[in-house]
C-alpha cells in the first residue's frame, strides 16, 4: 500500500472514531477542528488550502458540507 493511500485510510479510521464519539458525547471544538483537518487527508490533500486549490467544485462542496457537520456537532 502506498503512503498516500495509507495516510487516507488512517485519516478515514480517525474520522470514524470521531463520528462514534459524537453519538455518545459532545466533542470539544478542538476535536472537531482536528476531525475537519482529517477530512482533508481523506480527500488526499495536505490542508484545506490544498484541497480548495484543486478546483473540483463537487469535491469542494462535499468537503464544505462535511466540515460543517463536523463543526456543528461541537457547538
Amino acid at each position: 500500500m502506498s503512503a498516500p493511500s495509507s495516510d487516507s485510510f488512517s485519516a478515514f479510521a480517525s474520522l470514524n472514531r470521531y463520528f462514534a464519539l459524537i453519538e455518545s458525547s459532545k466533542p470539544t471544538l478542538q476535536q472537531a477542528e482536528d476531525a475537519a483537518a482529517l477530512l482533508c487527508r481523506v480527500y488526499g490533500a495536505e490542508s484545506e488550502e490544498d484541497l480548495l486549490l484543486r478546483g473540483d467544485p463537487e469535491l469542494i462542496d462535499l468537503y464544505k458540507e462535511m466540515k460543517g457537520k463536523i463543526l456543528k456537532a461541537a457547538m
